[in-house]
């Protein structure tokens, strides 16, 4: 018979007139409750709402040079001196890499990107929100979309100055969170002003971020065509009394020459501008977060067959397939890997590659009245232990008889 404290009305008795200690927090609504309290202009409208021009909303500003508030202030220029490029990530929550992408590679991304969104579009498979369309899955939608995943300066050639700022920013070992194009169509509606490692919420890492955005640039940004609104040096808390924000000032309209890739703090305030040009605007963003963070796309699921065949180890590290004891296992397989990249013990393309094949079969219950039923040969996760699992060697055979003696 269950015992009677672990029956439901029980615990409700016992729960009665408790107060969890970490309920306030949890319920605290923060950092929006106190930036909504303290800066009610950047209160978003409605969808199918008129947009305001000239009352003071958050999406009708300009870029930094226009701006009242900002053009005196020393903020972010496109550059390629990796020292300054610390400096303003570091000071303002954000850097623009001068020429990040080059000529032929920008024009590559932008006229596949074109494609492929226009094609969705056409087909009825359009991913549309009200502020833009985002072509989701980019992994699988050309050959040079690995590249930019990998930093591979045949795809991006900034691509190992990109790497050692995300190094200094996360530490080593980070993963793709999300890879996508964002294309903001004319007469859009803005994105709220948001923070991109708002998931984490109400938790503030207020010592560094937990994601990263690189932003690839692809055609000439301003406050015209809807250059990414956000409020310069935001990424770090001003509040009081418990709160994370207090008054802030208004947000600038990016500004930056096809080419430029923008590398954003997680914790920047930003969103999606109004396009008010009569062309359509894209730009590509390649999130990378703590590996310990769930990923905004399930790259193990989402990577076709044929990427996942010609894929490096290096792209498997960054896509979240190498396993630890502490994530991404499958039925165990993983537990000693280290995370890093290649390790044998902890490569679970192997467990996709089975499945894509058709011949993966789950462990499930077993029993020793039953041995000879089994082969672990047949076994998923056996065969996968017999050909990559280099640690059990000759000492784990030994281990386990003496278990069995």
């Amino acid at each position: 018979m269950t015992p009677r404290e672990f029956a439901e009305v029980a615990i409700e008795d016992a729960s009665s007139g408790y107060e969890p200690p970490y309920r306030q927090f949890l319920a605290s609504g923060e950092p929006y409750r106190s930036l909504m309290r303290h800066n009610p202009w950047m209160k978003v409208p409605r969808a199918g709402e008129a947009l305001e021009w000239g009352a003071g909303h958050y999406y009708d500003t300009t870029v930094a040079r226009k701006h009242l508030d900002w053009m005196d202030k020393d903020l972010p220029q496109a550059t390629r001196d990796i020292s300054r490029l610390r400096r303003d990530f570091y000071a303002w929550g954000y850097c623009l890499i001068e020429d990040g992408l080059s000529a032929e590679q920008c024009a590559w991304l932008h006229d596949r990107v074109a494609d492929q969104a226009a094609a969705e579009r056409t087909l009825g498979l359009a991913h549309l929100s009200a502020a833009q369309q985002h072509v989701w899955a980019l992994v699988n939608k050309g050959d040079r979309f690995v590249g930019c995943m990998e930093f591979d300066p045949a795809a991006v050639q900034s691509g190992l100055l990109i790497e050692r700022l995300l190094d200094e920013a996360m530490g080593p070992g980070w993963n793709h969170f999300s890879f996508l194009a964002n294309i903001s169509y004319p007469g859009c509606h803005p994105q709220g002003l948001h923070q991109d490692q708002s998931f984490i919420a109400p938790c503030f890492t207020a010592e560094a971020p937990v994601l990263v955005n690189t932003i690839y640039i692809l055609q000439d940004v301003d406050e015209v065509n809807g250059g990414t609104l956000l409020i310069p040096g935001s990424h770090r808390p001003n509040g009081q009394a418990g709160e994370a924000f207090g008054r802030l000032p208004p947000p600038i309209n990016l500004e930056a020459r096809a080419g430029t890739v923008l590398l954003m703090d997680g914790r920047v305030l930003h969103g999606g501008a109004v396009n008010r040009s009569d062309r359509l605007r894209y730009i590509i963003t390649n999130s990378v977060v703590k590996p310990w963070i769930r990923q905004q796309e399930s790259f193990l699921l989402t990577v076709s067959s044929e990427v996942l065949a010609q894929a490096s180890d290096k792209f498997l590290w960054r896509a979240g397939f190498q396993a630890t004891s502490t994530r991404n296992m499958v039925e165990g397989y993983g537990y000693t890997g280290t995370g890093k990249v290649g390790d044998p013990n902890g490569d679970i393309a192997h467990v996709r590659r089975a499945m894509d094949a058709g011949g993966y079969r789950h462990m499930g219950p077993l029993s020793m009245a039953r041995l000879a039923d089994v082969d672990p040969a047949d076994l998923g996760a056996g065969r996968i232990q017999a050909n990559h699992e280099t640690y059990r060697s000759a000492r784990y055979a030994e281990r386990l008889r003496g278990i069995a003696s």
